[in-house]
């Protein structure tokens, strides 16, 4: 059963689907990049891969996860789908739904909530985009995303394997919209409807206050397109990225970045 393999394999394809997309996406920003301004790889990959480390160790200390959370409701048989019966394929694409739902409120909410914003923007404050970008995050914002994600998982009862799955895709689409890399026009018309593609996500990170509060969807747009934050451009391959307040070798020191969360303010204005 596809369930089954899922729940035996999930883990292990989750993290061989990042790193060979992450290697195979980090050569075609080297062919065929989006952008052609300075990436100043020395600094910035640094600062990015030591944060991509310190994340995926301070994952490994997290007590509780939206997975084992969905296995206590279960064996609970607490949340609307463990108390209906629905068929598999209704079940994955409600699972589905609510979990990338999920994924756009708390994004939203680590937006709007001042003393979340201070952690997330961690993630905002690198200057350019590319895959390496993709895991650079405060590492407290891993425990902040369970806040508002846990009573959701809990009260629909989310199906485990399907979060699994979820977690693949999620893998694959994060690290892929993260990349420099330049899609055909006509190809991206089409597919930034579908998943969150570089250009859709490449606005989320403009240094323009009004397109940074856009596009929150992290795998799929969706629920960007129903509650009207959807939003694209053209013009990108000059476009600012990052926050206007920190334009200095600040945004590259892993210290300063750790550390950042207690200042409400950046500028040194």
């Amino acid at each position: 059963m596809v369930e089954n393999w899922i729940n035996a394999h999930a883990e292990q394809a989750q993290v061989a689907l990042f790193f060979a997309l992450f290697a195979l996406f980090a050569l075609a920003e080297l062919v065929e990049p989006k952008r052609r301004t300075p990436m100043r790889r020395k600094e910035r990959w640094t600062a990015n891969l030591l944060l991509t480390a310190i994340n995926i160790a301070a994952m490994s200390f997290l007590p509780v996860s939206f997975l084992s959370a969905a296995l206590w409701a279960q064996n609970q048989g607490w949340g609307l789908f463990n108390a209906a019966i629905l068929p598999t394929a209704a079940l994955v694409a409600a699972t589905l739904l609510i979990r990338a739902f999920i994924s756009f409120f708390t994004h939203y909410l680590m937006h709007r909530i001042p003393l979340f914003w201070r952690v997330h923007r961690v993630h905002h404050l690198d200057t350019e985009l590319d895959v390496t970008t993709t895991v650079r995050f405060h590492p407290l914002e891993f425990a902040i995303a369970l806040i508002p994600g846990l009573p959701l998982v809990i009260a629909f009862g989310l199906a485990p394997w399907v979060l699994l799955l979820y977690e693949v895709f999620d893998a694959g689409i994060t690290v892929f919209s993260h990349a420099n890399m330049r899609l055909s026009p006509r190809l991206e018309k089409w597919l930034h409807y579908l998943v969150v593609t570089p250009d859709l996500h490449r606005v989320h990170h403009s240094a323009q206050r009004s397109e940074t509060n856009s596009n929150y969807g992290a795998v799929f747009p969706l629920w960007d397109l129903v509650f009207g934050t959807f939003r694209t451009r053209t013009d990108q391959e000059h476009m600012q990225l990052g926050l206007a307040e920190v334009r200095d070798p600040r945004a590259d020191k892993v210290p300063w970045l750790l550390l950042s969360p207690l200042f409400a303010r950046l500028s040194r204005d």
